[in-house]
């Protein structure tokens, strides 16, 4: 009988062998420095609940032990540890507290009953604490302005970063700068470009970082109204002794702000004078008490300003021209020359190149000037000549007659201006000096490669001449124009802000244009006839920020939407578009909109963390 017995009893432990299932999760786990690390392996038998006599568990962590159960546990790593009350219900989970980078990599938990052991894998990554860093948050009202968001020691560079104002999305993008390595962290970066008025300075903004394995990492902040300081560096002295370098910084706000005096790149000490203006702002000066001499000549000062309205800072010059000691003697050999020099060239004429005020680009106003000095009659005049190919036109000063010609002649003539000033007389009528000025409006057809000549003359004979070549350049510059970025996925009806930002050298007559590209039909956005599309921009020196705002619906998944940048010509200078759009049908009797719709906090939410 009890040879039967012992029989039944190693049938019944091989049938439950047999059916020994251990399962790990597929996905690695994640866990931050310093927190405590739960490795899952889960097993499964025929019979519940399970005699933990029957389970042998081992864990190792790259070959090498970490913790076993054999009728008790034995930790090889400090702090390692499963629970036995679990283990019967089927758990055989590993905890780790206060996991660091040593404790990262591959793990397997064998799970033995009887003559059965099943072994299965699963992966640790840890890292380091991830944190947020915001700049920009001191903006300048009714102006153009940048927030900058980074998210530091993150174990992946596929992010999202969202921008939002009292809990509304108003932008959502991709990092547009990755560091980093597998190895080291990686760190991104994202920036929104808004132009604030009053009253913001009371709402709640905030950067938010999406993070597949992670939970969302958030941070909320407030925005403060700055305003930028003018910087005045200059020299106070009556000579050259007992002199001192000013530099004064005037109506700025906040009133942190850093100084630095340098001469040839090595810090000076100096005496700061700080006071508060009565518009609330302040103001103060750096002086710094030196003796000008020969020894300071061509010595580069420099006054650095660094101010939370402009955290790249601003640095002012000064170089002074010292001459070294000359003798008497010298000095009036000296004077006699230059008197001597003076009175030559009193009684000689002497005529300046043509100089132009800047580049030349398509539609800008360009102004010719050239003077003529010396002694002449008050009868002496200036005229201007334009030639292209075998066509001349000649400009006179304002209210001269025109010569005989043709219409189409006189019209082009119009289209220039003229004009001629005495700029000084001396006493008897001994020295006169001439400017004329020739203002029009470039068109490069007309003035790319023309002969521009400034010709004084007098009774009808030319004095003398002065000749210039114009160039029309064919750009206005350097500039960049980023990306437009999508999230991967929207659901239906949530608003969508996509945003395009062209910056550098460009023009300030430039219009945006957005454009959706669905089934190979591209039509234009105007918000006047789309009531779904709002259609924003942000203007300022260098930089111009297009916004396009709607509500996605599911028969725009695969929309392509263009941002083009033209110029008052109508000619496209950039264009981008974004990748397809995917958007989601909005499921119905969602639980967390349900537990919205009553007033509560949806649960998903509670994983944001607040830095």
């Amino acid at each position: 009988m009890s040879s039967l017995l012992l029989v039944l009893l190693l049938m019944l432990v091989t049938v439950v062998c047999a059916q020994l299932q251990v399962t790990t999760s597929p996905a690695p786990t994640a866990s931050e420095t310093g927190t405590t690390a739960v490795l899952q392996c889960m097993f499964s038998l025929s019979v519940t609940p399970v005699d933990p006599a029957q389970v042998h568990v081992f864990w190792k962590h790259e070959g090498k032990k970490v913790l076993s159960y054999i009728d008790k546990i034995t930790a090889f790593r400090p702090g390692a540890h499963i629970s036995e009350e679990q283990l019967a219900k089927g758990d055989a989970s590993l905890s780790l507290p206060n996991v660091t980078q040593e404790d990262a990599g591959e793990y397997t938990c064998s799970i033995r009953l009887g003559s059965e052991q099943v072994i299965q894998s699963v992966n640790l990554i840890v890292t380091e604490f991830r944190y947020i860093i915001l700049e920009g948050t001191t903006v300048i009202i009714n102006k153009s302005n940048e927030l900058r968001c980074s998210a530091n020691n993150l174990s992946s560079p596929e992010v999202m970063f969202n921008w939002m104002k009292d809990g509304e999305v108003l932008s959502t993008s991709t990092p547009h700068l990755v560091e980093g390595s597998n190895s080291q962290g990686f760190k991104v970066h994202s920036s929104f470009c808004f132009t604030p008025v009053l009253g913001d300075d009371k709402a709640h903004y905030s950067c938010q970082v999406v993070q597949k394995i992670f939970p969302p990492l958030k941070k909320t902040f407030q925005l403060t109204f700055g305003v930028q300081p003018q910087v005045f560096f200059y020299l106070s002295s009556k000579g050259q002794k007992n002199s001192s370098l000013i530099c004064l910084v005037s109506g700025f706000y906040p009133d942190d702000l850093n100084l630095s005096l340098k001469k040839d790149g090595e810090l000076l000490g100096y005496k700061i004078n700080k006071w508060r203006n009565p518009n609330g702002t302040y103001s103060l000066e750096a002086i710094y008490r030196t003796n000008v001499t020969y020894k300071d000549s061509n010595i580069d000062y420099t006054c650095s300003v660094y101010h939370s309205t402009i955290p790249e800072g601003t640095t002012e010059r000064l170089t002074f021209l010292v001459d070294a000691y000359v003798p008497k003697a010298l000095w009036i050999s000296a004077a006699s020359g230059l008197l001597l020099a003076i009175i030559i060239h009193i009684f000689c004429r002497q005529v300046t190149d043509i100089s132009v005020c800047k580049d030349w680009t398509e539609g800008s106003i360009a102004a010719l000037k050239c003077n003529i000095s010396g002694r002449y009659p008050k009868t002496i005049t200036a005229v201007w000549l334009i030639r292209q190919g075998d066509k001349e036109i000649e400009i006179k000063e304002k209210g001269s007659l025109y010569t005989a010609g043709d219409y189409r002649e006189l019209q082009e003539q119009d289209s220039y201006t003229c004009w001629n000033i005495i700029k000084s007389r001396f006493v008897g009528g001994i020295r006169h000096s001439l400017c004329s000025i020739l203002s029009f409006q470039v068109h490069k057809e007309r003035h790319d490669q023309a002969e521009f000549v400034c010709r004084f003359m007098k009774a009808g004979k030319i004095l003398q001449e002065k000749k210039y070549f114009g160039t029309v350049l064919d750009s206005y510059g350097f500039y960049s124009v980023s990306d437009i970025c999508v999230p991967e996925t929207c659901n239906e009806g949530e608003k969508l802000t996509l945003s395009c930002i062209m910056k550098g050298n460009i023009p300030r007559e430039i219009s945006v244009t957005w454009e959706k590209c669905l089934n190979e039909e591209r039509t234009v956005i105007l918000k006047e006839q789309d009531a779904n599309y709002e259609v924003t921009e942000n203007k300022s020196q260098g930089q111009i920020c297009a916004f396009l705002t709607l509500c996605p619906t599911c028969e725009e998944s695969g929309a392509v939407f263009t941002a083009s940048f033209s110029e008052n010509e109508g000619r496209i200078l950039a264009e981008r578009s974004s990748t397809p759009l995917t958007v989601a049908e909005l499921k119905k009797h969602h639980w967390s909109q349900t537990y919205q719709d009553w007033g509560f906090r949806a649960f998903d939410e509670s994983v944001i963390t607040e830095m």
